[in-house]
């Protein structure tokens, strides 16, 4: 009783201070509070029923409005964990998802979940209708070989459908670091990201500027188009909020 007590004074804080709205999360499917824990939106402004962040809020909002039969298509994920993975496990049939290891061979288990290196995939041509990754692509360190190796097993009409951290005041990306003769080479002060398999966390290897959609086509021949939604009715409101789908023609 007590606990409850305490939550709701804080809730009413936050209220109050205005760093609260209510809103419809489009993860949890109805009505809720989007709270501002702290001023880093991207990771600080939350939902009150599903603790989902705005990135996530963003990439489901963008497949509902491109791909509104998604919950009967194939969907593949690499790497994922957190609300919208949880979402899209629960509302597709055939959702399927993977994590790199570096201890064990690409298409066996660990634990009971797949691993594969989105550089050279063992899976089949034309696998999936989408292929969904949630901040991945900054941590790859031959990012132009899982960008073609995606399109690879898209099928025609399909998508790649993803999140990053994107920089357009870059005009080319900054490479942070580089794999040379099977060695990691650091061009830049080494910055680590949360990875929820690994302790020590995702090197980033690449801040991704405006050359971004062009290194999708000369690779890949996906042509991307850049979503940007600023709704506080929604909890969409952040830095990085950006949903990049790359389209496979038919």
């Amino acid at each position: 009783m007590l606990n409850r007590i305490i939550d709701i004074i804080k809730l009413n804080r936050y209220l109050l201070t205005g760093k609260a709205n209510r809103g419809y999360c489009p993860i949890c499917e109805k009505p809720t509070l989007f709270i501002e824990y702290g001023p880093w939106l991207r990771d600080q402004y939350r939902c009150i029923l599903c603790n989902s962040i705005p990135r996530n809020r963003a990439l489901i909002s963008v497949l509902n409005s491109t791909y509104p039969d998604w919950h009967s298509l194939t969907i593949h994920e690499s790497s994922p964990g957190n609300p919208a993975s949880d979402y899209l496990a629960k509302k597709c049939p055939n959702y399927s998802f993977s994590h790199y290891y570096e201890d064990i061979k690409p298409s066996s288990h660990k634990n009971g979940i797949r691993c594969e290196n989105l550089e050279h995939t063992t899976f089949p041509d034309e696998a999936f209708d989408l292929f969904i990754t949630q901040d991945v692509f900054e941590h790859i360190l031959n990012p132009e070989k899982a960008f073609k190796e995606i399109a690879r097993v898209v099928r025609p009409g399909g998508a790649h459908i993803f999140t990053v951290p994107w920089y357009p005041t870059l005009k080319e990306s900054i490479h942070r670091a580089r794999e040379v003769d099977g060695k990691v080479v650091f061009l830049e002060e080494p910055v680590y990201h949360g990875n929820p398999i690994d302790k020590k966390g995702s090197l980033v290897t690449r801040d991704w500027g405006l050359d971004l959609l062009d290194v999708i086509y000369e690779v890949s021949k996906l042509i991307t188009a850049i979503y940007s939604i600023r709704d506080r009715r929604m909890g969409l409101d952040a830095e990085f909020l950006e949903v990049f789908v790359s389209r496979k023609a038919h």
